[in-house]
């Protein structure tokens, strides 16, 4: 699991880092407040990443309240290649790859068929699946502690 997941960031981090040179991103890539495109250069420190944003007055009123956007902060955590999923976002059980869903193009996986079937059946899939709590939970730094704990941990259940 380790491996793919290496192999899987590695190829995901090789495509950003060439969308982004090309200035292309495969996924779509917005400011988290207003949802148009997002400068490069106007950005400030979330978590343990960046958030890109399209004006310095969408970045201050991010970081004047930044709890009314993490789902969207979140969101474009992932998008670019900064956190990647480790487990299924509404379990925190180990994902398989055929029970996936494009989420404004982003790939996520989960557990089941059921966690499948609530996500696709929401409303709001990035409320849903990128909330603090679900992320927190799911999502991780490549190669980070959390992602590592996560999979040791479905290893071990599994002895």
């Amino acid at each position: 699991m380790k491996r793919q997941l290496l192999i899987l960031f590695t190829i995901a981090l090789s495509s950003l880092a060439f969308a982004l040179e090309e200035g292309k991103i495969e996924v779509t890539v917005k400011c988290v407040i207003s949802g148009d495109e997002i400068d490069k250069e106007e950005y400030t420190k979330y978590k343990d990443g960046k958030v890109y944003f399209c004006c310095g007055g969408c970045k201050s009123d991010f970081e004047e309240d930044a709890s009314k956007f993490t789902s969207a902060a979140n969101y474009q955590l992932v998008a670019t290649g900064q956190y990647v999923q480790g487990s299924c976002p509404l379990t925190a059980r180990k994902n398989k790859a055929d029970k996936e869903l494009a989420v404004d193009g982003l790939s996520v996986t989960f557990c089941c068929n059921n966690c499948l079937k609530k996500a696709k059946k929401s409303t709001d899939k990035v409320s849903m699946l990128f909330s603090d709590a679900t992320f927190d939970k799911s999502f991780g730094k490549p190669n980070s502690d959390a992602i590592k704990t996560n999979v040791s941990k479905k290893k071990s259940a599994k002895k």
